[in-house]
């Protein structure tokens, strides 16, 4: 039986590496990344394809400041850029997690970000973080006839366990 690698990228796109990949699993998911911003419409540039691993790569929600720290020598404006042009094409969602700073994230869709997909997002105030709960839904908001929703930001402050148990705030 033939060793086949499989590369997922955390936006529900995973595929098995043929032949060509398998010797070379950074190849495999390089080609993922490459296919997704294609099929999402975005020219896959080098730079591009460096701030969206760096993103894939995180396991919450991250600041502008956090990609900076992560791609030390790409410049805040080329990041800047990408991010602009990834929430422009539903690479990433964005929203104000509660501390003033906008926070970004990929969306797990391939198709897109749409309120469907949408999750509460928890601010812990006492270290700051910011985490997805993504088994929680947004409830369903009934809006007057002649609206249209397109985003949902929902945002739930408190402490998180790790907090909690530690003392509190």
């Amino acid at each position: 039986m033939k060793d086949k690698v499989l590369e997922d990228i955390p936006f529900g796109l995973a595929r098995e590496a043929g032949p060509e990949d398998s010797s070379r699993p950074g190849r495999a998911a390089s080609l993922l990344s490459e296919e997704l911003l294609e099929r999402k419409g975005v020219k896959p540039t080098a730079m591009r394809l460096l701030v969206l691993k760096a993103l894939a790569a995180q396991q919450e929600p991250v600041a502008l400041s956090d990609l900076e720290s992560c791609l030390e020598t790409v410049d805040k404006s080329t990041i800047f850029r990408a991010l602009t042009l990834f929430l422009e094409h539903h690479v990433v969602h964005a929203f104000e997690d509660g501390s003033g700073i906008l926070k970004y994230e990929l969306c797990h869709n391939p198709d897109g970000c749409s309120v469907d997909d949408m999750h509460i997002h928890f601010y812990c105030m006492r270290c700051h973080r910011t985490l997805c709960l993504p088994s929680v839904r947004i409830p369903i908001i009934e809006l007057p006839e002649g609206f249209e929703m397109e985003s949902v930001n929902y945002m739930v402050k408190g402490l998180c366990p790790h907090c909690k148990k530690s003392g509190g705030a």
